[in-house]
């Protein structure tokens, strides 16, 4: 009988996964890149993101946020660029009927910024990040910020629910 009711109770929570969903995501640049000397910057100290994931309760119950992984990887090759620097220190509470938002944190080093704007096409695929700081009129004219793109990929999970993550994400709009 304790069997069986574990069991139903299992039941219920996975037949409410459905009712938990990844809603809106939103992870910009701390400083916006609107120059050279900007770009400069960012490829000499690196690029800091924040943001959040917004998670949707469509259930009557509220869960409970156990873990969520998230990382930054390139868009095609999917390299790591960056883990997420803000952990979770304590559960989070995902209210029924309610949209929770979680924040996230990034820093990408200069290595992997580099990679990153190559990939997106931002900046000359056989360009080196020495020729773009020392010949910055040649690259800044060929520079389109609109195509930088990041792929965003992990998993959250709540009291035995676990939602993926695998998504294109831009970075300006």
């Amino acid at each position: 009988m304790l069997t069986f009711g574990i069991a139903w109770k299992y039941y219920k929570k996975m037949r409410d996964t459905e009712k938990l969903k990844i809603g809106e995501t939103s992870l910009k640049p701390t400083k916006k890149i609107s120059n050279f000397n900007d770009l400069v910057d960012v490829l000499q100290n690196g690029l800091r993101m924040k943001g959040f994931i917004e998670i949707r309760n469509f259930s009557g119950k509220d869960y409970t946020l156990n873990q969520i992984s998230l990382d930054c990887f390139t868009p095609k090759t999917e390299k790591l660029i960056a883990e997420q620097t803000n952990i979770m220190q304590s559960n989070i509470n995902l209210v029924n009927r309610q949209v929770t938002k979680i924040p996230l944190e990034y820093k990408i080093d200069i290595m992997s910024a580099l990679t990153l704007f190559k990939e997106s096409g931002v900046i000359p695929e056989d360009a080196t990040l020495w020729q773009v700081i020392t010949h910055p009129g040649q690259y800044w004219n060929g520079i389109d910020l609109k195509k930088l793109m990041m792929k965003f990929k992990g998993f959250i999970q709540a009291e035995g629910i676990t939602l993926s993550v695998n998504e294109e994400y831009p970075l300006y709009e």
